[in-house]
């Protein structure tokens, strides 16, 4: 095994903590969109294998916090390793000890995840299940991630969210249950005044609320504005609320 130089500064928050944090910041949105109903949401897979996501610490581009050494020099070139049955789990570019390129691959021999730079500033990660179906995909700038979907281990699309590259809100943030029918959605309708539309759904794919809500720069929230409509699984009107500043005015 060709050895890590960890350093003594603090290491980078793995992929997912980079993620809570972002979110964090827009809880908000997130909020909004709370269900009770009870939904099939499917098998998500296991967690990736804390040997594979070691190698995140050496992404140059995602901002590594390590340098891989080589024969007592920074790693230059390709580099394999390889489980002890001697399959194949990592293959990467490395350049002054930073991965540049990789793919990491499950004990099975199936691709785990792949990294690449589009560009000087766009790069994408996509990761695997152990059957070959995807698992994730991430679009990053200036190694920021922006763009992120999720996916169930037979495949099907479970989660994907947009976030805008600059303002701590999203553009698109959409969940899906195991039959592939919506739980609950959310769009930017209009860029100048940060609107969104909202909704949710009912087991079954009908739509179970849904209104509009409002980005404040000034306060960093995100706030519901205007008339929500509530429907039943038959799709009757069953409540109304009516929203001013944030605040529920008044319910019919």
């Amino acid at each position: 095994m060709i050895p890590l130089k960890w350093p003594v500064r603090t290491p980078l928050l793995c992929l997912v903590a980079a993620f809570v944090a972002f979110f964090g910041r827009v809880a908000a949105q997130d909020d909004l969109l709370l269900h009770d109903d009870l939904f099939v949401m499917g098998d998500a897979g296991e967690d990736p294998s804390p040997d594979l996501n070691r190698y995140e610490r050496l992404n140059r581009s995602l901002g590594a916090d390590s340098v891989r050494i080589c024969n007592g020099q920074p790693c230059i070139g390709w580099v394999e390793d390889l489980y002890p049955d001697s399959s194949l789990k990592h293959r990467g570019y490395y350049d002054a000890g930073l991965l540049t390129v990789y793919r990491n691959y499950h004990p099975n021999g199936v691709l785990e995840r792949e990294f690449k730079a589009l560009d000087a500033v766009k790069s994408i990660m996509r990761t695997y299940h152990s059957n070959g179906n995807i698992r994730s995909e991430a679009r990053y700038a200036d190694g920021i991630p922006y763009r992120y979907e999720d996916h169930y281990v037979d495949g099907k699309l479970r989660y994907e969210e947009e976030k805008h590259r600059k303002d701590p809100y999203y553009i698109t943030m959409n969940l899906y249950a195991a039959d592939g029918l919506p739980v609950s959605t959310l769009e930017l309708v209009d860029k100048k005044k940060i609107e969104f539309t909202q909704k949710e759904f009912h087991p079954g794919g009908a739509l179970k609320c849904s209104g509009q809500a409002r980005y404040d720069r000034s306060r960093m929230d995100t706030q519901r504005i205007g008339t929500w409509v509530y429907y039943d699984t038959a799709g009757a009107v069953i409540r109304e609320e009516d929203y001013a500043d944030g605040k529920l005015a008044t319910v019919r």
